[in-house]
């Protein structure tokens, strides 16, 4: 099930626009476009546009922060995804501070 986490809200974004649509217009039609445009902003969003504004932040690379991302929700759950990004941060810092991890903390960077 903790694989599915990251689905969740999408999904109920999903769920409850498709239901607000279909109330105010009382058409299936409309109520799944309204339903299936929101489906596919929150998921440009959630997958393309907040890595790439949280790498270009935290000067961390936009797949580093993808796959920490994916690991830690994986891992953690929806407490995983909150602390995922605290964590790469802290790990490159420590990584470039550190000079036998060095290399490490260049392949986290930019």
């Amino acid at each position: 099930i903790a694989s599915g986490v990251p689905y969740l809200g999408p999904f109920l974004v999903f769920i409850g626009t498709g239901a607000a649509g279909f109330i105010q217009f009382g058409a299936l039609d409309n109520a799944i476009i309204i339903a299936g445009t929101s489906l596919l902003i929150t998921s440009i969003q959630g997958n393309l546009l907040t890595p790439w504004l949280t790498s270009y932040i935290s000067s961390l690379n936009a797949v580093a922060i993808f796959i920490g991302l994916l690991f830690w929700g994986w891992l953690w759950g929806p407490i995983g995804l909150i602390v995922a990004t605290p964590i790469l941060m802290i790990t490159k810092s420590l990584c470039d501070h550190v000079v036998n991890l060095r290399a490490i903390g260049e392949l986290l960077g930019k």
